[in-house]
């Protein structure tokens, strides 16, 4: 049996680049031979506060591999094998919208294939891209236009996450919106709400980022103390916001992205966050305020379109910090869970 190099969490902080067996694959997969992983603030988490995702413990009924999981849901690469029905990918380069779905239950039948009864994720619920191989479903593949660089494209998924959040949020031109928090999916949802013609104002705790953020189109910065108040950070913009996302997940997060979003308004909550909150929902049921949440994104749709604003390049240049080679992953994931990296890191499992 073949194997290759992969990046396998075994444990908190425990994170191995070891020699596992090369992925198979069914009538309907292709195998990727990967050239770019992005590292995403979701993985940080499994890495380094716990598993929310990744069955370490309960592996995916998919999972082969019990008690460890290839990380890497971010992934771009050329097809170089496939099963029977998927063959016509073969040769191409594709970026991979990671998350599974049945393509049968009510849910997909609406369009809505992120919220599939039977959904998992690459990279999270079953091995994924931060490895010389991984096979993925042929339908979740979409070719990369000739014109895109790899390093460009290779944003394409998590760039996906915030066009589709932009998109649930319904927001109309000429809007004012808040970003609270612009990091990793911060930072995307600036990128797609360049589409939309609304004055988009970035908050967070880091004045790095928000010169990124002013760079993707934000007209207003404010930097702010992680432990301000929701009366103080409405205080900070009293005009409040038609639409706030509130992407950071830190805590208090949801109560001060409440206070800036206007009366009649609409709160979207993307930020990940697995400790309890407290929220004073009065005010949101006095005041009308629609909060609603938005996980991942619909690949037929959302990849595309993340392609196509990757097309010149520049969004993917600001975004990205550096590339790292897969051996040096490790260090990588830990300057992430400590909040040292300023923009997206890649990983590369080429020497």
């Amino acid at each position: 049996m073949s194997t290759m190099r992969a990046a396998v969490l075994h444990d908190l902080h425990d994170l191995r680049v070891e020699d596992v067996a090369k992925p198979s694959y069914g009538d309907d997969d292709v195998l990727i031979e990967v050239t770019y992983n992005g590292l995403c603030g979701t993985d940080a988490s499994e890495f380094a506060k716990g598993q929310i995702m990744v069955p370490l413990k309960n592996p995916h009924p998919n999972s082969k591999h019990v008690g460890a999981t290839i990380l890497g849901h971010e992934f771009i690469g050329t097809v170089v094998e496939a099963g029977v029905n998927a063959k016509a990918l073969i040769g191409k380069r594709v970026a991979c919208g990671a998350g599974v779905a049945c393509g049968q239950c009510k849910r997909c039948k609406e369009g809505r294939t992120n919220l599939c009864a039977k959904y998992y994720t690459l990279g999270l619920s079953i091995h994924g891209g931060l490895a010389e191989y991984v096979a993925a479903p042929g339908n979740i593949c979409i070719p990369i236009p000739d014109d895109i660089k790899d390093e460009h494209a290779a944003l394409a998924q998590p760039l996906a996450v915030g066009i589709h959040g932009v998109r649930r949020s319904g927001i109309q031109k000429g809007d004012t919106v808040i970003v609270l928090g612009v990091g990793a999916i911060g930072s995307f949802v600036c990128v797609a709400l360049q589409e939309y013609g609304v004055e988009v104002v970035a908050m967070d705790i880091d004045a790095n980022r928000l010169k990124t953020a002013e760079q993707l189109g934000a007209s207003k910065t404010f930097l702010i103390a992680p432990e301000i108040t929701p009366a103080d950070i409405k205080a900070l913009y009293p005009n409040q916001a038609d639409v706030v996302f509130e992407t950071s997940g830190a805590p208090g997060g949801l109560a001060r992205a409440l206070g800036l979003t206007k009366m009649g308004g609409t709160l979207m909550m993307m930020g990940l966050n697995k400790t309890p909150q407290e929220l004073v929902f009065a005010d949101a049921v006095l005041r009308e305020v629609t909060m609603q949440t938005t996980v991942a994104h619909v690949c037929a749709d959302d990849i595309p379109d993340a392609l196509d604003l990757l097309r010149s390049g520049t969004v993917a240049e600001l975004l990205t910090e550096k590339i790292v080679q897969l051996e040096n992953v490790a260090e990588a994931f830990e300057e992430l869970a400590a909040g040292k990296a300023t923009g997206k890191i890649l990983v590369t499992p080429k020497k």
